[in-house]
């Protein structure tokens, strides 16, 4: 059956962070905008609802030590109402956050049952039919979306049969999902357009500054992202859900055409790079560093999610502090050899205390992101990351649990040892960096919870787990 489809509401849905071991953050959100943009050049009417940047301020106490931040329903429902759109389109990057993602769903039908609801990210893509069990959401994007989105609008649009039209599940007319091949991931990422900045207010997310690296130099800032795909094969990532494992990059003089417009068009002094692999290539990352400084576009910037360090030297280094990098985030996790092997991680573990001096020889902050408690791992093992962070000259480290994220090896692992985590009914909300989710080395969840905390003060400011952090930590 025909239906005419002609306008989209992207929405960004709400958070739930536990109070006291997580920060509120809201970024632009860049899937989204790709999305969004892709289905402007298409024809469709497209608006943007981001419900965290724009509720920021406004908090729910929830009940075990959570708290909601973001829009309220009722706020929400208003905005469904007053755009008035054919479909709803929700982004759900991180499982933990999958409770309320759906719930956007469940409010787009309330508002109208007729709304055609789409949902996309990470957590979809690596478990589509348990998506599909919730009525509310009627389609999922799996995998990349930029392209199978507009072509899922069309078709239903046409009336045409969904049964061969790639990167998407739904259920079948007798309930039943179906999960249809993933869309052959884009190879030349040039002939995107940019994420589209006008569907979402661009300037709130510098005038709240609370980005996901912490940290911001200069407002107003904005993220991008130069390249897709990973080649490691850490056992718990779970991007390659949607981008896939093959390093597909933009060409530099693409990335810098975006940098420059958000430089010279849109008034932006700061950059964050949200790649897992910026540095990878490195002739290609030096050509974008060089090109910021050669276009003097003036700008600060840091990597927010980390580099690779295996091709990285002081050249690179240099080329990254003369171009305007500030901070580089160091994605250490491990400290124990055994443990980085374990766990898949291209590490050259034996470098980074000399890289390290060296980046804050240039002038650069160096900080570091650290994991403990896989799998299998011992407290022994643990301690030796917890040591070798102490070791280190870095200027803040923080610890995050390790966490079981569906569709990643680590997941498959974890389900031996926590048979919870295989209910269908299972809380997503639960997995969080924050949290624990696995009794390893002989410890409790509330011991490997309470281990964070006493490491974090130690590493950072030797202090004891009865002291306090400094103000703003």
């Amino acid at each position: 059956m025909k239906r005419k489809l002609s306008k989209v509401l992207l929405i960004n849905p709400p958070r739930v962070i536990l109070k006291g071991r997580e920060r509120k953050r809201a970024d632009y959100p860049l899937g989204l905008g790709y999305v969004g943009a892709m289905l402007k050049m298409e024809g469709f009417k497209v608006e943007g609802l981001d419900v965290l940047v724009e509720g920021f301020n406004t908090d729910q106490d929830l009940e075990n030590g959570r708290l909601r931040f973001g829009l309220t329903d009722d706020e929400i429902k208003s905005r469904i109402r007053a755009s008035d759109p054919d479909v709803v389109g929700v982004s759900n990057l991180f499982s933990d956050g999958f409770p309320l993602a759906k719930h956007m769903c469940y409010l787009a039908k309330q508002v109208n049952p007729d709304i055609i609801t789409l949902f996309g990210g990470n957590h979809p893509s690596a478990i589509p039919e348990n998506v599909l069990r919730w009525k509310e959401i009627d389609y999922i994007i799996v995998g990349e979306g930029d392209y199978s989105t507009g072509m899922l609008l069309r078709a239903i649009s046409n009336g045409r049969d969904l049964s061969r039209l790639p990167g998407i599940a739904y259920r079948d007319p007798e309930g039943n999902p179906v999960i249809n091949p993933f869309i052959e991931p884009i190879q030349n990422l040039d002939i995107l357009p940019i994420p589209d900045r006008s569907i979402f207010p661009v300037l709130r997310y510098s005038e709240i500054c609370a980005p996901h690296g912490d940290e911001v130099k200069q407002t107003p800032y904005t993220c991008i992202i130069t390249s897709r795909g990973c080649a490691a094969r850490c056992i718990y990532c779970g991007g390659f859900n949607v981008h896939g494992r093959r390093f597909r990059p933009r060409s530099p003089e693409n990335v810098l055409n975006e940098i420059e417009y958000l430089v010279r068009e849109l008034g932006f002094n700061e950059i964050h790079f949200e790649d897992d692999n910026l540095t990878h290539d490195k002739t290609r990352a030096m050509k974008i560093f060089r090109g910021i400084i050669d276009r003097r576009l003036n700008i600060t910037w840091t990597p927010t999610s980390g580099i690779v360090f295996y091709n990285m030297d002081r050249e690179m280094l240099t080329a990254m502090r003369d171009s305007g990098c500030y901070t580089i985030w160091v994605p250490v996790e491990s400290g124990d050899p055994v443990t980085l092997r374990r766990i898949k991680k291209p590490m050259p573990i034996k470098r980074i205390a000399g890289l390290i001096r060296e980046i804050k020889e240039l002038g650069m902050a160096a900080k570091g992101f650290f994991m403990y408690g896989f799998p299998g791992e011992t407290i022994e093992q643990m301690e030796n990351t917890f040591q070798f962070a102490r070791e280190l000259e870095l200027d803040y480290s923080t610890f995050f649990m390790a966490t079981p994220l569906p569709g990643t090896e680590m997941w498959e692992m974890a389900l031996k040892e926590n048979p919870e985590l295989a209910d269908p009914d299972f809380n997503f909300e639960n997995l969080k960096f924050a949290k624990s989710n696995l009794a390893v080395g002989g410890m409790s969840f509330d011991e490997m919870e309470r281990m964070r905390r006493k490491v974090w003060l130690k590493v950072n400011w030797n202090l004891d787990e009865d002291e306090s952090p400094p103000p703003g930590m």
